[in-house]
């Protein structure tokens, strides 16, 4: 099978309407993909120039995306007619050459995007798991099988694939902010901190700035992307916090530095450090307190933004829209609950 040129398509969290579609456009220039991409609600599929190893990497860096498949047939869905369209798609599976070992286990997963799909979903996993088990002579384990083969059925096609990757689930569960080493209250989620990284477009060994940075959940999130880290906090303590969840994360050597600073002295900062600009800057001010006054915050984002490389990102969440002298290219809302909405800004410098 041709591991190039091909279609993949990408399963996305709908735990927010824009976010998930948002971050894996991000992705895609991350990866210096190109190509059209299609969106049936939360099924997104990329026919681009990709590799497998690309497409696992896409949903490892993800907070939203939840799986990855490789492509390899898609049926069209004739006016409705189930048996007409099973007919087509059973002889097409016939023909085609699954991508598994005899030595292997296998599954096949239904997932229909239309709950009011009239195809039944586990006579498409009984049927086609019997085709896979007699072509390839592997074995069938719907526990825990080596390759799990996903069908997907949109409002007009019928894709069969290959799950190449699924999102860490263990991970954004078991690292949730009341779980490290140093929590404080109204950290975000690491899931939402991954995504936001991404928005940022940052790549590996890139450097990332987080001038507000609290107990480091941007930064976390960063560093396991391979990014070189740079912190700051007005408040020592949160500076000590921050320190002692990364080196927990075995990431103290990502880490360029973290010290107690005033955002406001951020060009200074690096000129310490012998930089003199920065990859992209990801930052949520901590909300409620007098420097965060809108006047005030747009004189400390004009003094941040001096660092930041042209045609990188800065990426930010704050309780009200912020309108800097850069280009707004992406604008969301976020309902954190009845009293606090977040608004997450990305700026690209020109």
């Amino acid at each position: 099978m041709n591991l190039r040129n091909t279609k993949a398509g990408f399963l996305l969290s709908a735990e927010h309407e824009k976010l998930p579609l948002a971050e894996l456009n991000a992705l895609i220039d991350i990866f210096n993909l190109e190509g059209n991409l299609n969106c049936f609600k939360n099924y997104l599929i990329l026919d681009s120039s990709i590799s497998k190893d690309i497409i696992k990497k896409m949903v490892s860096r993800g907070g939203y995306t939840n799986e990855g498949h490789l492509l390899f047939s898609e049926t069209p869905i004739i006016n409705q007619n189930v048996d007409e369209t099973l007919n087509n798609f059973f002889k097409t599976s016939e023909s085609l050459d699954f991508p598994i070992e005899k030595s292997e286990t296998f599954a096949v997963r239904v997932l229909k995007l239309e709950k009011e799909s009239p195809f039944n979903s586990m006579e498409i996993e009984r049927k086609l798991g019997g085709i896979i088990k007699k072509k390839t002579s592997a074995e069938v384990n719907l526990k825990n099988p080596v390759k799990t083969f996903r069908v997907v059925i949109s409002d007009n096609t019928i894709y069969t694939g290959l799950v190449l990757e699924k999102r860490d689930i263990e991970y954004f569960q078991n690292n949730r902010p009341h779980l490290r080493a140093y929590f404080h209250p109204g950290c975000i989620m690491p899931k939402l901190a991954r995504c936001l990284v991404n928005l940022s477009r940052v790549k590996e060994r890139e450097i990332v700035l987080d001038p507000f940075c609290g107990t480091g959940g941007f930064l976390i999130e960063a560093g396991f992307l391979g990014c070189k880290l740079i912190g700051s906090d007005i408040d020592e303590q949160m500076v000590k916090g921050a320190i002692l969840n990364l080196k927990t994360y075995d990431l103290s050597k990502q880490v360029i530095s973290i010290k107690q600073n005033d955002a406001k002295n951020v060009s200074k900062y690096l000129e310490e450090l012998g930089i003199e600009k920065i990859d992209g800057i990801v930052t949520d001010p901590p909300y409620g307190i007098s420097t965060l006054k809108k006047g005030d915050m747009l004189e400390i984002f004009k003094k941040i933004v001096d660092v930041l490389k042209n045609n990188d990102y800065l990426v930010f969440a704050a309780p009200n829209k912020m309108e800097l002298d850069l280009k707004l290219v992406e604008f969301y809302e976020m309902r954190v609950h009845k009293s606090l909405t977040r608004y997450i800004h990305v700026y690209k410098k020109d």
